[in-house]
């Protein structure tokens, strides 16, 4: 009971964007009072939770505002105090994802941890320019350049990617040994993880899902497509052969139990070679589980919060043969303004938007179409998201 007195339980949420947000609808059929912790800039959760307090997901002092009013606390991004969460933690509050989990979004401890697992993970090499001397960037770009021989493609090319703080495509950089001393001379921020450019057949996502007293679910597999670096479509149940779904499957439940995850974990995988190679994970609800809202028995959205809870998980079966989620990327025009033209073209599909702000490159929601065969979604929901923004999308 919190300290209003309220038997409802509460859950506060740590970032007002669109994950707050579609926590916060799937809160409300289940009687869960949402509390969201937004900064000025944040979009989203807003126009739709009763209760948000002001501050950044850096406040200290704000954050434990949140934490004394809440049954639980969780997040919405992975960009917050984690010093305060750790306090929080050591007093007896209920943090989901647990600190040690958050950790894990630092891409070079991820790396690390994953390669000492045992976790299939592609080659690495963590490098940072330190205080930015002549000399620790003169050793960040030797490290670089060996890893490049080692390890280029056959374009002499490697991605180096900021260990924190990227998303949606940036923080990454593709290099050659030509751009390699411009880039390392310039660079300031997070130690960066260097990685081949692998060959991709494709990109698959599992989410899984577990609770504080170890009962576990996972969803179908599904494969996500990139644009630029962004999500761009997401399509359950993913087209693969049976033998690795499964193999994708058990890996995605393996991660979550030897990570401790409680909540929904993405995994997102890479496959090349035939082989699955983990690319990053997410302790959160996550762009690649959209889908489940409409597809599923229960969305990640609904499994998240009874996960936080302890509640029992529900069900995480297909309600349909094929589904297909695409986003809503920005331009110039605001989505809400055509929702009548990307419905007329069909009826049927499911459209959310998150009430942001339009701008190039940004989500600013995303459609599910539902049928018998995966194509028609995917040509079907491509043509409803072009609707809303009203732009023609290019043939795939």
């Amino acid at each position: 009971m919190t300290e209003s007195g309220s038997v409802a339980p509460v859950v506060g949420v740590i970032g007002g964007g669109q994950l707050a947000r579609m926590l916060a609808e799937a809160a409300a059929p289940l009687g869960i009072t949402i509390k969201v912790l937004a900064a000025a800039n944040d979009e989203g959760a807003s126009d739709i939770v009763v209760d948000v307090l002001s501050g950044a997901p850096d406040d200290r002092d704000a954050i434990r505002r949140l934490a004394a009013i809440v049954d639980v606390v969780t997040i919405d991004h992975e960009n917050v105090d984690w010093q305060t969460l750790a306090e929080l933690e050591s007093e007896g509050v209920a943090v989901w994802p647990s600190v040690e989990t958050l950790r894990l979004s630092d891409k070079a401890h991820q790396r690390r941890t994953f390669a000492e697992m045992g976790l299939p993970v592609p080659p690495f090499a963590v490098v940072s320019v330190g205080q930015g001397s002549a000399d620790d960037r003169a050793g960040a770009l030797d490290q670089s350049l060996t890893f490049l021989t080692e390890h280029g493609n056959s374009d002499g090319r490697i991605v180096a990617k900021a260990s924190r703080g990227g998303y949606d495509g940036r923080g990454v950089w593709i290099l050659d040994a030509a751009e390699l001393p411009a880039f390392i001379d310039d660079y300031q921020g997070a130690p960066l993880v260097l990685e081949p450019l692998l060959d991709l057949e494709l990109e698959l996502a599992v989410l899984a899902a577990r609770n504080p007293s170890g009962e576990t679910r996972v969803w179908p597999v599904v494969e996500t497509v990139q644009v630029d670096g962004m999500c761009d479509e997401v399509i359950m149940p993913a087209q693969v052969p049976e033998a690795l779904a499964q193999q994708a499957i058990a890996l995605g439940r393996e991660v979550l139990e030897r990570t401790g995850s409680v909540g929904v974990l993405a995994v997102e995988l890479f496959v090349s070679g035939g082989e699955l190679l983990i690319n990053e994970i997410a302790p959160r609800v996550h762009n690649s589980g959209h889908v489940t809202i409409e597809a599923n028995q229960t969305s990640q959205f609904e499994q998240h919060l009874r996960a936080v809870l302890d509640w029992p998980l529900g069900p995480t079966e297909c309600v349909a043969p094929a589904a297909v989620m695409h986003n809503v990327v920005g331009d110039t025009s605001d989505p809400r303004a055509n929702q009548a033209a990307g419905l007329a073209i069909f009826p049927g599909a499911h459209v959310h938007l998150y009430g942001k702000t339009p701008r190039p490159a940004r989500k600013l929601g995303h459609v599910t179409v539902m049928g018998e065969d995966v194509e028609t979604c995917r040509t079907t929901a491509e043509a409803v998201a072009a609707a809303l923004t009203a732009q023609a999308k290019g043939s795939r």
